[in-house]
């Protein structure tokens, strides 16, 4: 007769199988499950009509000229640029210039009419420029608002931004500037890559805990 199983060691063998199959699968598609990742951070609403264009603070080169490509599409009539860091970079040389400043900068070389995209110097996070940006929009009455960041922010974005806004009657619509660091089919390849994604799940699970 059989000696029977001991239920631990048959609850070991299990957890052992599961651990090599999930390794195995890993080995095996490592590269889908990296793409899907990053992927994951990308929730972009397409460029649909609205009010106003606003520009988060950040990235200055690509949020700016992709802000002049919308106005130029005629998405808005009219964009704001956030964001009332200075760069430490500029600071080096004797300049104060905040990011909204360099977004604008950036959008006006990129082909954007100075008239129709203004600075709005306010906010240091995404969660303290939403609620400059409510009130800035309750301000204008507006109804719908495009928030412009990087590709890889946008769903976090979209998630802070429409909570603050939420029974406020204004529609929010996120759009995604391509960004001039970050590969979505290759990002875990470079350094910098890595950063970048790795920060931007840090800060999508702080918010989603703290707001």
């Amino acid at each position: 007769m059989a000696a029977a199983v001991k239920p631990w060691f048959s609850r070991k063998r299990t957890w052992l199988f599961a651990f090599f199959l999930l390794l195995l699968c890993v080995l095996l598609f490592h590269e889908r499950l990296l793409h899907a990742a990053g992927m994951f951070l990308i929730k972009d609403d397409g460029a649909q009509h609205a009010d106003v264009v606003y520009v988060l603070g950040g990235a200055p080169f690509d949020r700016g000229s992709h802000a002049a490509h919308l106005l130029a599409s005629g998405v808005a009539p009219i964009a704001y640029t956030t964001g009332s860091n200075f760069s430490s970079v500029l600071k080096a040389v004797g300049r104060e210039v905040s990011e909204a400043e360099l977004s604008r900068m950036a959008a006006i070389r990129a082909g954007a009419s100075p008239q129709r995209i203004l600075p709005f110097p306010f906010g240091t996070s995404t969660f303290e420029e939403a609620q400059g940006v409510l009130h800035h929009a309750q301000s204008l009455r507006v109804d719908t608002i495009v928030v412009l960041t990087t590709d890889f922010h946008t769903r976090r974005v979209g998630q802070v931004f429409r909570k603050r806004f939420a029974g406020s009657g204004i529609h929010v619509l996120v759009a995604s500037a391509p960004s001039s660091d970050y590969d979505v089919d290759r990002w875990w390849a470079s350094e910098q890559g890595l950063l970048m994604v790795n920060n931007e799940y840090v800060k999508t699970l702080f918010y989603a805990l703290k707001y």
